[in-house]
């Protein structure tokens, strides 16, 4: 605990410098990951808000069309565009980071209670990202993760594979395509790798080593490693991870609210669920998303409300064949639903979040005393970017999960792997440019996991990184 707090008191003071001469000296910023700046030579901060890679609304609105301005300048094609653009960025984060477990076991048989800490300097790893137009509403994405032993401050897996996290072709603007009309993104179509569009993607939001509990919970498996067994549970969908699967989606002005509705609906190949032990399976599942907002997009300007929701089978049993991919069998069924708000004041605070209920079938856990596991949770974050200074953002969640029903009837009661995290992060981005970007981040995170101790305690978690997110 003590190195833990002198990690922050020291980042905390290189903050509390940059702070003061922030004030002293203050420089428009413009932040962004660079590929897109590269190409329409903008300020970064005209998509981002004042830390990449949150976007704005005008951002967000870009996105959802296609990233596209519906300029001929803009087109793979136009000859002001030299061969000398490479529609490609790179980051990454390095620094330290340090991680203590509280609520483990002494291996000596009968051995108190102790905790574990973890320190070291590195890297968060590597993102390979490519994103853009082939041609006129017809939009790419690219996002390779190479697998890298030492990534993740060596606190992570010993050697990770490499992933082509993300692939991707979108068809904006559909009906210019079946002759329907034109100019109305009402209608888009995308195949591939993505990530759902959920109520607020991890991938968009500036905090680096804190997943959202409710997207990656896995019920009646422990969060923290190192404490009491729980059970094996087939369903490891995460919400927060990319999939594979058709997105039909949409955007339109709203009038009536001087806002937009929006929508996502999927269809999704449960090949990417259980794999290691039956290949993944071969069944199609559902995943949709609807918001409207009010008086802008919701992120910097004006209000959102959603609602989303998740029918899903997971394979519990390789194929008479063995472990083959794309070839499981035995799906059992799960889902989530849940409703979003964001709400914005002044273009500085952006609070937003999400409350989510979901119940994977007994079938899933092969025990005598299975039963539906159900939970609900959530997490609210606020982002504020003083105008007074405007190259900094202060950032902290509050995320849960609480087990209403455990999978295991005899396995435990109570509150077991019930769920509390607080993240705190401040960013300065004290590097800006159209080619390059880097912001020096602290970021605390302290996680609670009930009953999950060796010694039926609670086990605690606290990381702590001191880094430079940069990309360019």
């Amino acid at each position: 605990m003590q190195k833990t707090k002198s990690c922050i008191v020291v980042g905390a003071l290189v903050l509390i410098s940059l702070v003061c001469y922030e004030l002293s000296y203050r420089v428009p910023g413009a932040q962004a990951i660079p590929a897109f700046a590269r190409k329409y030579d903008f300020a970064c901060n005209v998509c981002h808000v004042p830390s990449f890679p949150k976007l704005n609304d005008f951002g967000n609105l870009f996105r959802d069309h296609g990233y596209q301005l519906g300029t001929e300048q803009e087109l793979p094609t136009w000859e002001g565009l030299t061969k000398g653009y490479w529609p490609v960025s790179f980051r990454t984060t390095v620094g330290y980071q340090l991680q203590n477990k509280d609520g483990l076991r002494n291996a000596t048989p009968g051995g108190d209670v102790t905790t574990t800490t973890t320190g070291s300097f590195g890297f968060t790893g590597l993102d390979v990202l490519s994103f853009g137009i082939l041609q006129r509403d017809i939009t790419f994405g690219l996002v390779f993760t190479p697998g890298l032993a030492s990534a993740s401050f060596n606190t992570g897996a010993s050697n990770p594979p490499s992933d082509l996290e993300q692939a991707f072709i979108k068809l904006d603007n559909l009906q210019r395509f079946i002759g329907l009309g034109d100019n109305n993104y009402l209608m888009n179509f995308q195949v591939g790798k993505y990530p759902l569009d959920l109520p607020f993607s991890e991938k968009r939001n500036p905090t680096l080593n804190t997943n959202f509990l409710a997207y990656h919970y896995t019920a009646g498996v422990p969060s923290i490693g190192g404490g009491l067994a729980g059970l094996t549970n087939p369903n490891n969908f995460a919400l927060g991870s990319t999939h594979p699967g058709a997105e039909l989606a949409g955007i339109a002005p709203t009038a009536f609210t001087n806002g937009y509705f929006r929508y996502s609906l999927n269809a999704l190949s449960n090949s990417d669920i259980n794999k290691s032990a039956t290949g993944g399976g071969r069944a199609m599942q559902f995943y949709g998303h609807a918001t409207q907002s009010f008086d802008g997009y919701g992120i910097v300007s004006g209000q959102r409300i959603g609602v989303y929701g998740m029918a899903g089978e997971a394979p519990t049993a390789a194929s008479a064949a063995g472990v083959t991919s794309g070839a499981g069998e035995g799906n059992q069924s799960f889902s989530r639903v849940g409703a979003d708000a964001s709400l914005t004041a002044g273009g500085q605070v952006n609070v937003f979040g999400t409350w989510m209920v979901a119940k994977d079938d007994r079938k899933l856990f092969a025990t005598a005393a299975a039963q539906e596991a159900r939970w609900n949770g959530g997490f609210v974050e606020a982002d504020y970017n003083p105008v007074q200074l405007p190259k900094w953002l202060f950032i902290y969640r509050y995320d849960w999960i609480t087990n209403t029903q455990q999978p295991d009837a005899a396995l435990v009661v109570g509150n077991f792997d019930n769920l509390q995290g607080h993240t705190a992060a401040i960013r300065y981005n004290f590097h800006v440019s159209q080619r390059t970007d880097v912001a020096l981040h602290l970021e605390w995170n302290h996680l609670t996991a009930k009953q999950t101790g060796t010694s039926g305690g609670d086990q605690v978690q606290d990381t702590t990184l001191v880094g430079f997110d940069f990309a360019f």
